[in-house]
């Protein structure tokens, strides 16, 4: 049931990034990738975290993987997938999933200091390594993890998307005009590091003293 449950709000999801329609992109009806995410997290969810930390997971979750779907093909980050990070944020501050205080160094950290870099390095180069809706994702992504885990999660996103970019340059030749969409990496980065902070919390604790 809670895996139905899941699927249900992951095929919801689904239907809003086709209603999105962002540059005539749509998910195929037989595509199952939104609905078997939003069934596994939800069983992963309620099977090991109390019910409103488990509830602000998967709300947070399905709209991290819908904004790695939509930004993988078209390099935007809906906002509409933000307010429901937001939403979440809410209801975890709400319950005491989390705290305001760290919420908020978690935003500093992944949003105050990414926004002063990108435009460090765009007045000095005239390029921008980051989009805004990257800047978004990190405002919601450092609300839910807090600043250690935040940090942890922006070194994570950036060594994949180099290491993607290397894979992708080996295939298809190495181009430094080459952009990847970070979206996805700083989703999967971020993910990855709630459920090895929940498995691995001594690991995480140690760096945390260091």
């Amino acid at each position: 049931m809670i895996f139905v449950i899941g699927s249900v709000l992951g095929h919801f999801s689904k239907r809003l990034i086709n209603w999105l329609d962002i540059n005539n992109y749509k998910l195929d009806k037989k595509n199952i990738l939104c609905e078997f995410i939003g069934g596994l997290s939800s069983f992963w969810a309620f099977s090991n975290l109390d019910k409103p930390e488990a509830v602000v997971f998967i709300l947070i979750v399905t709209s991290l993987i819908s904004i790695s779907i939509i930004d993988y093909q078209t390099f935007q980050v809906p906002l509409v997938f933000i307010f429901i990070g937001m939403v979440a944020i809410m209801i975890g501050l709400l319950y005491k999933v989390m705290y305001l205080s760290a919420s908020l160094w978690g935003i500093f950290v992944g949003a105050v200091i990414p926004c002063a870099i990108m435009l460090l390095m765009w007045m000095i180069t005239k390029r921008q390594g980051m989009g805004f809706g990257d800047i978004q994702m990190g405002i919601v992504l450092g609300a839910w993890l807090g600043p250690m885990r935040m940090a942890i999660t922006l070194f994570s996103a950036s060594i994949l998307s180099l290491l993607v970019w290397i894979i992708v340059s080996l295939f298809d030749g190495f181009d430094m005009n080459r952009a990847l969409p970070m979206g996805p990496f700083l989703s999967f980065a971020g993910i990855g590091v709630y459920i090895g902070s929940f498995y691995y919390p001594e690991f995480f604790h140690l760096l945390i003293l260091i």
